[in-house]
């Protein structure tokens, strides 16, 4: 029976269409079944007993360099013990060289090697179909890559990585920097963002409407380079737009009669920007003939919004056909965005300013210091500094929300004391809630008001009256505006309007600088990260990119510092590859790996400690204290969706980590993971 079953065994052996044959621990073939034969040409009595590095069937990589030696399977096992599949090209007997899969078990037997079983088919037919695979797929679905997401779009929903997508395709391994393209793009988002904040200044250093409009006009053509620029505003009761303002047109072009509402008015009033490629092209497009004396070809609609409401319309003219991007568009229309801002703002104060014309100079002064910078500490010490100036007050507060929308944080105050200042928190005053409800809220006796907490502290301040404003940006409330007066006052109608404007105007200053302040955040994380990316494209050391990551994050994040552990051979111990900011006694405090925080990182979630001297995720708070850690971000370094180490960020204050703050983290980890994985991949190259 046992003869049977081995014979048996053999034929299958025999007849499985895939190439099989076994070496022996001599290196000798002992098997080569039929599959074997019609593959390579040579019979079964060629080649047993022939030693495999014979030459018969020149196995040799993609390069032609023969496998031989160190690539031989029997030394491999001898190393690694492991199971192998790989590419590689042999010759036939009638001499054509063959691109075949090959898969290779250690055989053993009383825990000693006894060979190899080799199984190898012919896949040169998969490669020789592959490019028209590829240029089928090329015109059926546009496929894009970038090297910044790292991701492939396989189908409409289906995303995947780049080097998993062509890994999985047999296009080989594949590491990623960043391209000449990207770094363009991060350019260009860094000129968009200057020449924005070159025109919000220009339109905003004036509060006649007469200016802005003309500013809006010419500064739109220095700064998108095109021939000429006109403005309408929508006027209700006549319900026409009208001549506002132009600039680089000719008069009798600008005012060559009614603009009707044709469609690319209708999209603008709509709210959508229209481009008309070449107007010289449209037989039917009105005022053609004009347009083409006139030397315009490409016209532009943006429509001026303020909220929810169109106002206008901007227009720009080039004198050439220009088609516009996604990017121009956005960019025009955010410029037309604040255009529409300083419309509305300029109609509201020449309408304040004709019933009160005392207010003036205060609100020209208001906003001379808002315009005057984008930092946001400096207009908010400016505003607190100014309005109690101009108002004849005690002195003013700012108290903005924090990140989560509960606590109201001093952010800036002129002419109080810091026992004042420092009395406590004022968030349960009902006079703050009724402003945080949008509500202006007047105080005419601090003393005495049952609204006011800190009446003692108040009347030995020697405060008497109040006016508690809401700031809005944005249409939300992010905090209140304070003014308080030595002597008791009843705010009139106008004043609490007037002071109410004025409030506004801090919500668009604070809203503008914090947005500035973050567009230029995102420019610097950007930066570092191409900076990185530069590194790991000069080096494959591993340890240089991870000590640049760990400089890097406090210069940009403002942290006190960083760590970067990785997981050593038996996945299970962190150990301790790159710092910077911490002493030798706070590193060597002990293992780190039960902690909770480091726990929930290796399974691939980002933590945020806000208190790390008192949060029980934290095995070495008193530690934390000494060190002067107050709160800690704890990121997985994942490579091919296995995280093999986490990089920690430790602050010396209390802070909520931002989305950003935390997707930037995440983009540096991913950066040290790819010099990590290059590192280890020419390490193994190295060992071949």
């Amino acid at each position: 029976m046992f003869d049977k079953r081995s014979k048996l065994h053999s034929q299958v052996l025999q007849n499985i269409p895939d190439g099989v044959c076994f070496i022996n621990s001599d290196r000798k073939v002992e098997f080569w079944n039929k599959g074997a034969e019609v593959m390579t040409g040579f019979s079964a009595g060629e080649m047993q007993g022939q030693p495999c590095s014979s030459g018969l069937l020149r196995h040799e990589d993609e390069n032609g360099n023969a496998l031989c030696g160190p690539g031989c399977p029997l030394t491999l096992f001898q190393t690694s013990g492991e199971a192998i599949r790989r590419n590689l090209f042999i010759h036939t007997k009638n001499g054509e060289k063959v691109l075949v899969e090959e898969h290779i078990s250690p055989l053993t037997a009383g825990g000693k090697l006894r060979g190899a079983i080799v199984l190898f088919r012919d896949i040169s037919q998969f490669t020789q179909l592959r490019p028209f695979q590829l240029r089928t797929d090329k015109i059926a679905r546009l496929i894009p890559i970038c090297g910044w997401c790292k991701k492939i779009r396989k189908t409409d929903d289906d995303w995947e990585q780049i080097e998993s997508f062509l890994s999985d395709e047999g296009l080989g391994e594949f590491t990623h920097s960043m391209c000449p393209v990207c770094a363009e793009k991060i350019f260009s988002k860094k000129i968009y963002l200057e020449s924005y904040q070159n025109i919000c200044k220009s339109i905003s250093t004036s509060l006649s409407l007469d200016e802005v409009l003309t500013l809006i006009v010419t500064n739109v053509v220095k700064v998108m380079n095109v021939k000429a620029s006109l403005l309408r505003l929508l006027n209700k009761e006549k319900n026409q737009l009208e001549l506002a303002a132009y600039h680089g047109l000719s008069r009798s072009y600008a005012d060559k009669g009614p603009v009707e509402y044709d469609a690319s008015i209708d999209d603008a009033l709509a709210g959508k920007p229209v481009s008309i490629y070449d107007i010289t092209a449209d037989r039917n497009a009105k005022y053609r003939r004009e347009a083409e004396k006139e030397g315009i070809r490409s016209i532009l609609s943006i429509p001026l919004r303020f909220r929810d409401e169109v106002i206008g319309v901007l227009r720009m003219y080039t004198a050439e056909p220009v088609s516009y991007s996604d990017e121009d568009l956005k960019f025009v229309s955010a410029i037309a965005e604040q255009a529409a801002i300083a419309i509305v703002n300029a109609r509201v104060f020449e309408k304040t300013v004709s019933k009160e014309k005392q207010y003036l100079t205060v609100f020209q002064t208001i906003t001379d210091a808002v315009s005057s910078t984008l930092n946001v500490t400096e207009v908010l010490d400016l505003i607190a500094r100014k309005i109690p100036e101009v108002l004849h007050l005690k002195g003013s507060t700012i108290r903005l929300l924090d990140d989560s929308g509960k606590e109201l944080r001093l952010v800036a105050s002129h002419g109080l004391s810091e026992r004042y200042l420092t009395k406590g928190p004022v968030d349960t005053e009902d006079n703050i809630k009724a402003a945080l409800n949008d509500r202006p809220v007047t105080i005419f006796d601090a003393a005495t008001d049952p609204s006011i907490r800190y009446k003692k502290e108040a009347e030995e301040e020697g405060i008497k009256s109040m006016l508690t404003l809401p700031i809005v940006a944005r249409g939300k409330v992010i905090g209140v505006l304070r003014l308080l007066t030595a002597q008791p006052r009843s705010f009139s109608e106008q004043e609490i309007d007037f002071a109410s404007s004025l409030a506004k105007q801090c919500g668009t200053a604070i809203e503008n600088a914090r947005m500035y302040e973050k567009q230029y955040k995102e420019v610097r994380y950007l930066q570092a990260i191409q900076e990185v990316s530069r590194v790991i494209s000069s080096t494959l050391d591993s340890r240089e990119v991870l000590n640049t990551i760990v400089r890097k994050i406090p210069e940009i994040m403002s942290t006190k510092a960083a760590t970067i552990r990785l997981l050593d051979a038996t996945g299970k111990k962190l150990e301790l590859t790159a710092s910077f900011g911490l002493s030798s006694r706070y590193l060597g405090r002990g293992p780190v790996d039960a902690e909770d925080s480091i726990s929930i990182a290796l399974d691939g979630r980002p933590v945020a400690i806000y208190d790390a001297t008192t949060d029980p995720r934290i095995d070495y708070r008193d530690e934390a204290r000494e060190e002067g850690i107050r709160s800690m971000l704890v990121i997985p370094i994942v490579v091919r969706q296995k995280i093999i180490g986490i990089m920690r960020l430790l602050t010396d204050s209390y802070r909520h980590f931002s989305q950003d703050e935390i997707d930037f983290a995440v983009a540096l980890a991913e950066q040290g993971g790819i010099a990590i994985e290059n590192a280890r991949m020419y390490e193994r190259l190295q060992g071949l």
